[in-house]
């Protein structure tokens, strides 16, 4: 065997044992193929520079780009097991806007015996292979440009034949220059509090006293709501006060992931418009209507202004983000959230919007409630796949529901306390399936054919002051994504400017329903009606 058959052995290897993993844990699908097919051909343009290097330099090019190697086979690998598709620029834009304290529960929610194991094999493959590194293995014949060529020739191929997508390296590098490009493009909201918008302007008079909240959730399926007919008694407050409450029957989220939910959300970009979100935020736009504008979030950010979301919530003016502070290993509970709320309904002024940005029914779920809301503990949900930890991860989402009903309902009850044009509006940012029609749990993009990572519960509620000085129409049944929320919130504040639709605003008798286009390019309800 010649020194180029041994090196690249050595990489194959460890393609080889992520192929038969693969094919253990997963069925062989055409991706399985093209991803070994596309490992094999970049294994081989990973080695040609091995004819350009000194001894010395052939060594440690080796024993890096095979540590490299190694690293990304396994993860790529765990996530096929996991999420049954390769890595998107979607998973690793997750990835990027993931603070350490939710990487930790991510890992004790998905990680298994099984990854851990496969996790020892590559480890020990790979230990053993760099232990045996010497100089004298590297004794390969330059053929100058003839290799150079090679390289060039099969990474243009890996390209331009699409197989390129399968490659981590690549989509890890793409991905990170794409986050950090949108992140330039969104804009600086710490000094720019007002937005790009014309003509603004507000309907309500100076004197009326307003307190408009936003209440958004994270991870909330609309199926888990009692208050939507679901089997459990999960919103038990809200249910007592239905008569109250607008309940939206028919409302999707545009995305499974926060980052692109909720920048289409809370910004003017949509799929038929997505550089609109660099416009300006539906908070910039209350600001130049002369609302005094909170972001109080429980959501811990990845920066002081690293996250897309958590730059939004900066152009308010005044932004409180708990977990930042919070030094624990434990998350609080979204009850700060509430407190805090409490203390600026005190506060003077009387033109308020304040948003509060829960930690909702976010993996980890039983995390997510504190011990009085260990409701439902030992019952048997009901599901068609028959395992203990299913049933465990059924009842710690639905007690994490009820504690999300105990949120919304202690919120609107402090509300009610103050005299003004008041509304208290819920929507979820995106979904969750939890073992409800495919054996699984979470909301990854790329795992898409079930409804539940797209339907979502949207709530409001209405101050009397409000109903006799505005007008409401109910749509209820109404077609409707909330990547035109900016709309219907700038339609409820009464604020109107150039770039408000009211076409676009459930609220209004305006309202037209438009194609719901998911992931940019799906249109929804076609495909879930031939799905």
């Amino acid at each position: 065997m010649t020194n180029l058959s041994r090196i690249f052995s050595k990489y194959f290897y460890l393609i080889l044992l992520a192929f038969l993993f693969e094919c253990i844990f997963n069925k062989i699908t055409s991706s399985t193929i093209l991803n070994l097919i596309e490992n094999i051909l970049f294994t081989i343009a990973l080695i040609i520079p091995l004819y350009f290097f000194n001894k010395k330099f052939k060594k440690y090019y080796f024993i890096i780009s095979y540590l490299v190697f190694s690293i990304c086979i396994y993860f790529e690998t765990v996530y096929y097991y996991l999420f049954n598709t390769s890595f998107s620029s979607s998973a690793i834009f997750v990835a990027l806007d993931t603070n350490p304290e939710e990487a930790k529960e991510f890992i004790s929610f998905y990680i298994d015996k099984t990854i851990i194991i496969f996790g020892i094999v590559i480890l020990t493959t790979t230990l053993i292979t760099l232990l045996k590194v010497k100089n004298k293995n590297f004794k390969i014949k330059s053929l100058g440009i003839k290799m150079l060529g090679l390289t060039i020739v099969i990474l243009l191929f890996l390209k331009f034949s699409g197989l390129i997508i399968y490659n981590l390296p690549y989509m890890a590098v793409r991905s990170a220059v794409e986050y950090y490009v949108e992140s330039e493009k969104l804009g600086d909201y710490i000094n720019n509090k007002i937005g790009n918008f014309v003509n603004v302007s507000r309907t309500s008079n100076e004197g009326e006293q307003e307190i408009y909240v936003i209440i958004i959730g994270e991870s909330t399926a609309r199926a888990h709501l009692g208050i939507y007919d679901y089997y459990r008694n999960t919103t038990p407050l809200l249910t007592e006060i239905e008569n109250e409450l607008l309940i939206y029957n028919n409302v999707i989220s545009p995305e499974t992931y926060t980052i692109a939910s909720l920048t289409k959300a809370l910004t003017l970009g949509n799929y038929e418009n997505p550089d609109g979100k660099y416009k300006g935020s539906i908070i910039q736009l209350l600001n130049q209507a002369k609302y005094k504008t909170y972001w109080i979030s429980n959501q811990r950010p990845l920066g002081v202004n690293d996250s897309h979301v958590t730059k939004i919530g900066l152009g308010a003016d005044s932004s409180t983000f708990f977990n930042i502070k919070h030094t624990r290993d434990e998350t609080n509970f979204d009850k700060v959230l509430v407190d805090e709320f409490n203390e600026i309904l005190l506060e003077k002024g009387n033109k308020k919007v304040i948003f509060l940005h829960t930690l909702g029914t976010h993996f980890n779920y039983k995390n997510r409630y504190p011990e009085s809301f260990n409701f439902f503990n030992n019952d048997i949900p009901k599901s068609k796949f028959k395992r203990e930890s299913v049933y465990n991860e059924i009842n710690y989402y639905d007690n994490a529901v009820r504690y999300t009903d105990y949120i919304i309902r202690t919120v609107i009850e402090s509300t009610k306390k103050v005299k003004a044009n008041s509304f208290v509006l819920y929507f979820s940012d995106h979904g969750e399936e939890v073992y409800d029609d495919i054996d699984f749990s979470g909301h990854f993009r790329d795992r898409m054919r079930t409804k539940n990572v797209y339907e979502i519960p949207m709530i409001l509620w209405l101050s009397k002051d409000y109903k006799l000085n505005k007008n409401i129409y109910k749509n209820l049944d109404s077609k409707y994504m909330i990547d035109d929320i900016f709309h219907s919130i700038a339609d409820l504040c009464g604020v109107i400017s150039n770039e408000v639709d009211f076409t676009r605003s459930i609220f209004s008798n305006q309202f037209k329903e438009r194609k719901r286009i998911i992931k940019d390019t799906i249109d929804y309800d076609a495909f879930f009606k031939l799905d």
